[in-house]
């Protein structure tokens, strides 16, 4: 007997037949299922009738069904603990260092303006709008240097070279500032991130596939319960970068994100000419 059906013997022997008073009886049930496990011959009865034979007892068939279940069970965690991914924050920082150029499209149920005058964040029926982001980093990758807003209605607001343009298409016109009105006052780098995890509260990590792509996937939760801001977040294991994002204006991820990010790509470096911004033809421009 090998080491394999001895474990088998030994497990086999400890199933109980409790509800069974009859000793000799249990004792022959006990040594006809290990015989059919283990492929042992019974006075050269055939398996297939000894297996009919223990299957009539109610017993049996319990214990038999917990045999399968258990195995079931241990085969199923064996081969978790093998395929199921792993995340750490560590893997993300390292691989957005690689990169200084962001591209995100998706929705934001708040917009923009209101955002950045401080207004009610209420959401109303009709305000979500989708939204295009290119942002390009600085040298020192401590925040944005040009930044592109494309939104739903065709506003478009651009910062190149350290002048930003508004385009508003209802009253088609221009308004250009010197400076930066828009920025990314941070950047995703590792210090960030490291910051980020220390300071969120309700951190939590769940793996699972992407529901687009079917490739495997961390999913990130947190809020930050002074701000009442909560957030969603996607991470792609093969590149270990986000995906997809989704923000709240509560704490409870509950109702429609204020934002929405289904699509998130990373460069190295985005061309120039993407920040450049063209008057259209016919555009008044007023100089702020």
């Amino acid at each position: 007997m090998n080491n394999d059906e001895r474990q088998f013997e030994d497990f086999a022997r400890g199933i109980k037949f409790d509800d069974n008073p009859n000793a000799e009886h249990r004792d022959e049930l006990e040594q006809d299922l290990l015989r059919v496990l283990t492929k042992q011959p019974r006075h050269k009865q055939h398996p297939l009738k000894i297996w009919r034979i223990i299957m009539k007892s109610n017993m049996t068939k319990l214990a038999t069904a917990a045999v399968i279940i258990v195995a079931v069970v241990l085969t199923v965690t064996i081969l978790d603990r093998t395929v199921t991914p792993a995340w750490a924050i560590e893997d993300t920082i390292k691989a957005l260092d690689q990169f200084s150029g962001i591209y995100l499209s998706g929705v934001f149920g708040v917009p923009i303006e209101k955002i950045s005058r401080g207004e009610d964040l209420v959401l109303k029926d009709g305000e979500n709008m989708s939204v295009e982001f290119w942002m390009q980093a600085n040298e020192e990758r401590t925040r944005s240097e040009n930044f592109r807003i494309e939104a739903g209605d065709g506003t478009v607001w651009s910062v190149c070279n350290s002048m930003t343009y508004k385009y508003d298409p209802k009253n088609n016109t221009v308004r250009v500032q010197s400076g930066r009105s828009i920025e990314s006052s941070i950047w995703p780098c590792g210090d960030y991130l490291s910051k980020v995890q220390e300071f969120m509260q309700d951190w939590q990590v769940m793996y699972g596939k992407d529901a687009v792509t079917g490739r495997d996937c961390a999913f990130i939760t947190l809020s930050n319960p002074s701000q009442g801001q909560s957030w969603w977040l996607e991470i792609d294991l093969e590149t270990n970068l986000p995906v997809r994002a989704k923000g709240w204006h509560n704490t409870r991820r509950e109702g429609t994100p204020s934002m929405n990010f289904q699509r998130i790509i990373f460069f190295e470096k985005l061309p120039d000419d993407i920040f450049e911004f063209e008057i259209p033809e016919g555009a008044t421009v007023i100089e702020e």
